[in-house]
This record gives C-alpha cells, sequence and structure tokens, in this order.
C-alpha cells in the first residue's frame, strides 16, 4: 500500500446511479468479519514546513460511507454498516464495528460488492487492458451487454518550493472518471472515447443503424447515459 495517510474528514461527493444486475444466489450470510481486514487504513500526514497546507480531496469514491455488501468466492455474503472504495489504491475499505478503525479487506476473495444509498450501485472486478491486477468497477448497465464506470484518482503532489514552483501547497486527489463497454456478441473491452467515428468503428456489422442513433439522438459520449443509450439500442436489435 503506497505510504499515502490522510484524514477521513477530506472527502469529495459523487452521485449513486442505480443499477440493474442479477446478484448472485448461493450466498450465505456471515458475521465474523475480522479476518476479511489485511490491514489498517488510515494513519497522519507528517510534515516541517509550516506552508503546508495538508491534502485535499480524498482517495475514496464517496464523502460520506455507506451500508453495502461483499460477496466472498467462498460464496459467503457479509454486511457492513460503513464501507467505502478506495480508487486510488484500488481498495475495499471497512469501518470495524466496535473500534472505529477503518480496515483494507483481501480483494482477491471478493466476487463483487454493493453499496446502498439513495440508489444501490454494484461493483466487479474488471481486467483492463493492459493492465497487471484487476480493479472494481461500478456496472452501469448489464442486459445482454454490459457498461462500466471506472473511478480513478490521480494525486498531485504540493509544489511550492523553489523559484519555478506552482506555488501549491497542498497535495490532492483529482477525480477521474473512464467508461467501458462489452458487447454481447464478443469479449473485447472497449474503451468510451468521444469520437463518434470510433464509436462506430465498434459495430461494423450494424454500423448503419448506429450512426443513425447517434446522429439523431445527438450523443457526444461526454457522460455516462450516452453510452448507455446506445448500448440499449444495440440490445435491441439483437
Amino acid at each position: 500500500m503506497k505510504k499515502l495517510w490522510i484524514a477521513v474528514g477530506l472527502f469529495l461527493t459523487f452521485p449513486l446511479i442505480a443499477q440493474d444486475i442479477t446478484i448472485p444466489e448461493y450466498y450465505e450470510a456471515k458475521e465474523n468479519v475480522i479476518n476479511l481486514g489485511v490491514s489498517d487504513a488510515f494513519g497522519n500526514i507528517q510534515t516541517f514546513d509550516n506552508r503546508y497546507e495538508g491534502v485535499k480531496g480524498t482517495p475514496f469514491i464517496f464523502e460520506e460511507w455507506h451500508p453495502g455488501e461483499v460477496y466472498l468466492s467462498d460464496k459467503k455474503k457479509v454486511f457492513f454498516n460503513d464501507i467505502n472504495y478506495n480508487a486510488f489504491e484500488n481498495e475495499i475499505v471497512y469501518m470495524e464495528v466496535g473500534s472505529n478503525r477503518a480496515r483494507v479487506m483481501n480483494k482477491y476473495i471478493v466476487d463483487l460488492f454493493r453499496l446502498f444509498g439513495k440508489d444501490t450501485l454494484t461493483f466487479v472486478p474488471l481486467q483492463l487492458p493492459g493492465g497487471k491486477d484487476k480493479i472494481f468497477a461500478n456496472v452501469l448497465y448489464n442486459r445482454n451487454s454490459v457498461v462500466y464506470k471506472v473511478f480513478k484518482k490521480e494525486f498531485i503532489k504540493a509544489n511550492y518550493e523553489g523559484g519555478y514552483s506552482a506555488d501549491r501547497r497542498y497535495d490532492e486527489f483529482v477525480d477521474k472518471v473512464d467508461l467501458f463497454f462489452r458487447k454481447y456478441d464478443d469479449d473485447i473491452l472497449y474503451k468510451v472515447r468521444r469520437s463518434k467515428k470510433y464509436m462506430i468503428s465498434a459495430f461494423p456489422e450494424q454500423s448503419r443503424e448506429i450512426t443513425k442513433f447517434i446522429k439523431s439522438n445527438n450523443l457526444k459520449f461526454k457522460d455516462e447515459q450516452d453510452i448507455v443509450a446506445l448500448m440499449g439500442y444495440f440490445d435491441g436489435l439483437k
């Protein structure tokens, strides 16, 4: 785990997005969660320069922690009162009941997890092209094809020393989001891009219909609603 320690109180808010996904059956509820944690999640920032203003943002995807369920590879299902996802470290973190300590879960025994709020979000392991390890992606759409939302965090270090510094006196976690989709008729994971030509090229057998749909609905692929609409239309052509 990278040596980046933050305070829990510095969070940004993300909206919750409803999911349509079938949860696997035959998961048994499991009460004892002590053995799921592999390490503590928080510590303190240490600095000796009084110009330093601390850390802005958060490695987590939500400002508030949420109740949730984790589905384990041994077919156990675990409920948590407070759980979050550290997108910077690719770690599932939960608050240990009784001790109020944040604990990092062993992600390699997790099939999927869900976060409950105004809507329910489902996260599944996803192998990105060129990636060394699977990350957890939010499932935005899951009918025949699938659309994934990948939360990412970029850590920008403070820069206030030297004659050519940016006079940025704080470290900062900056939010990044990537969208991916997988068609029902192949196993390729496509990254969503704003280029309409690129998006149309992913559907060579339906290019005429896809082109017409994109044009008539003025899809620009700047947000997730556009790709969800497109994949819904594509699945309807089946």
